[in-house]
């Protein structure tokens, strides 16, 4: 057998002998080239299994660096390829994978489910997109999955390739996207509902409290429990509007054992139905705090729920345990709100605080709770904690900084006590029951009271008499607040610096807006008489903007 070299060489020699005749020399260069044949077919076939491998290492290279999950099985269901992330996700190897199916590496619902979208997509022959669910350390991830077959020269499936797309971070914007939406829509709905429940409820309110300043024992008591209840109410009102504007807390001085029991006393059907035992341990040497207590008062009442619906439908002994103490330097007030529960896993930890993030089925709470929680503590300066003992159970730790008692109260403290000269004051209001509910508040504060049923009528009032303060509501048909405040500073400058409105629309910024542009103190329904004659008595007493009761 003559090899490659041997007919380069003998090529060679042909070629230096010139003198040979014509004929022999063609024959003899056809018989090398005959011979040299099949050494260039090996060559070539050597260079395009190079480029065969080159290409093959390409594709795998590509493959493994590319974000989606990528596989190939067979018509029995048995992996023949996965890429790198495939092994990523669900911690397998490469090699360990090859070979088997679904069932024998991923739980058997998750196993199950992508077996039967494989065998409808051998069954139609063509792409099809699912909707698949992993799942992962922090949870079940959703995946895009578009599957199609692989065909033979025949157009015969054989196999099945699949490239899946996690869109859990799309989904989840989707869904709190939504729940925004949602809560917007019934933040509307609850600025309509309030201000109809605000008008009944400072009636009830204010005419309480008066009864019980004015009546004998027996009737004082029963106006106080009228009292307690409407004022809970509108705490409960004011409190959902607070969170829905976003608005920065109202300091004030707080005993935070107080809002505690308060809260406590507000759970107490539902824990002690549900056969939870409740351990109040709260020191005695707690300080006054400056804070905004109704919305302390909500994440209380947030975290004591949270903890009673984790515990409700545990085995017993159910136990959940409320703590207050203050640092050894006395700068910081510590709330603990404790239970006895599973805990929450640790890869969830870390996102129990984002909005619409919740670990209850559904149905069962909106994942609003906790991150609103955090947003008001924070407000206030303070930390909002989780953490989970080996033991078991979660503990949430609320910590706020302490101001003197002294320094609190004189936050607090009004500009000027009700009391004084008797001032000639304006009432303007559509609703009759506010306009009279008013008119009664300060002249039982001794002060010369007028009402006006509109805007109009303020100002034919006004062209002919002057008051000391106009108390004015700013939603009123025809000439509404804010149009009659316009009036008044056009005609008569120096009566406008005393007007006060009165609104119960909380969540209506371009009311809020507007009187903050005018520098004018703002009332909400529902109100207390004490609030009322306050503010009433430091808008006489200064032509400067007041403070909001």
């Amino acid at each position: 057998m003559v090899s490659a070299s041997d007919y380069h060489r003998k090529s060679d020699l042909l070629d230096s002998h010139d003198t040979l005749p014509e004929r022999p020399r063609k024959r003899r260069f056809r018989l090398f080239a005959t011979l040299a044949a099949p050494f260039r077919d090996i060559d070539e076939r050597a260079r395009v299994q190079r480029a065969l491998e080159d290409s093959e290492a390409r594709l795998h290279q590509i493959l493994d660096n590319t974000t989606a999950v990528i596989f190939v099985k067979d018509k029995e269901g048995r992996f023949v390829f996965v890429n790198r992330q495939f092994t990523q996700l669900f911690h397998v190897s490469q090699l360990g994978v090859v070979g088997k199916t679904d069932h024998e590496i991923l739980p058997e619902k998750v196993a199950e489910t992508f077996r039967a979208n494989d065998r409808l997509v051998l069954q139609r022959n063509e792409a099809v997109e699912f909707e698949e669910t992993v799942p992962q350390d922090d949870g079940p991830h959703t995946y895009i999955s578009i599957k199609f077959p692989l065909r033979d020269a025949k157009g015969v499936a054989y196999a099945v390739c699949g490239i899946s797309t996690d869109i859990t971070e799309r989904k989840r914007s989707d869904e709190s996207l939504y729940q925004r939406e949602k809560l917007a829509a019934l933040g509307s709905l609850l600025a309509g509902v309030a201000h109809e429940l605000n008008n009944p409820l400072s009636v009830v309110v204010a005419r309480s409290i008066m009864l019980e300043e004015e009546s004998y024992p027996a009737a004082q008591a029963a106006a106080s429990k009228i009292r307690i209840a409407a004022e809970r109410c509108a705490r409960i009102v004011r409190t959902f509007l607070a969170m829905a504007r976003q608005q920065q807390p109202e300091r004030g001085p707080v005993k935070i054992n107080d809002v505690i029991s308060a809260a406590l006393d507000m759970t107490a059907y539902t824990v002690r139905t549900s056969s939870i035992e409740v351990a109040p341990d709260l020191a005695s040497d707690i300080p006054a705090i400056l804070a905004d207590a109704d919305q302390l008062h909500q994440v209380l009442l947030n975290l004591i729920i949270n903890a009673q619906q984790v515990l409700q439908d545990r085995p017993g002994p159910r136990r959940l345990r409320v703590s207050s103490r203050i640092d050894a330097a006395g700068q910081t007030v510590r709330i603990t709100v404790a239970d006895n529960g599973p805990g929450i896993p640790e890869h969830l930890r870390a996102r129990v605080f984002e909005p619409f993030f919740t670990t209850k089925p559904t149905g069962a709470g909106t994942g609003v709770g906790l991150a609103v929680s955090h947003g008001i503590v924070e407000a206030h300066g303070g930390t909002l904690t989780l953490d989970c003992p080996e033991m078991g159970g979660a503990v949430f730790t609320i910590v706020l900084p302490v101001c003197s008692v002294d320094s609190a109260v004189a936050v607090a403290k009004p500009a000027r006590e009700a009391g004084g000269s008797p001032l000639r004051i304006l009432i303007v209001d559509d609703e009759p029951e506010i306009r009279e509910t008013l008119a009664e508040i300060l002249s039982a504060a001794q002060h010369n009271v007028v009402t006006a049923g509109s805007g109009r009528e303020a100002l034919e009032r006004m062209a002919t008499e002057r008051y000391d303060v106009i108390v004015s509501d700013i939603r009123m048909p025809d000439l509404d607040g804010r149009a009659l405040y316009r009036e008044i500073e056009r005609r008569w400058p120096e009566q406008a610096r005393r007007v006060v409105f009165v609104t119960g629309d909380t969540l209506a910024s371009g009311f809020r807006e507007s009187a903050r542009e005018y520098g004018r103190p703002v009332i909400e329904k529902p109100f207390v008489p004490g609030d009322v004659r306050r503010l009433v008595a430091e808008t006489a007493a200064s032509r400067e903007p007041g403070v909001r009761a």
